[in-house]
């Protein structure tokens, strides 16, 4: 029986992994980072400094 408990929280942890990679991954082909729905510092350095771009 404690295999049995193992084996599915090891199966449930391999495929949340295996899902956030595949996520990811999706992202990074639509030229977006994994953190792009986060409003992270480096985020809010860059915005302005595309705004100041294109308005020269």
């Amino acid at each position: 029986m404690k295999i049995l408990v193992n084996l599915v929280i090891v199966i449930l942890i391999v495929g949340l992994a295996a899902w956030q990679l595949v996520k990811t991954f999706k992202r990074a082909k639509k030229g977006k980072c994994a953190a792009c729905d986060y409003k992270c510092p480096i985020k809010q350095q860059m915005d302005p400094m595309k705004m100041h771009s294109l308005k020269h």
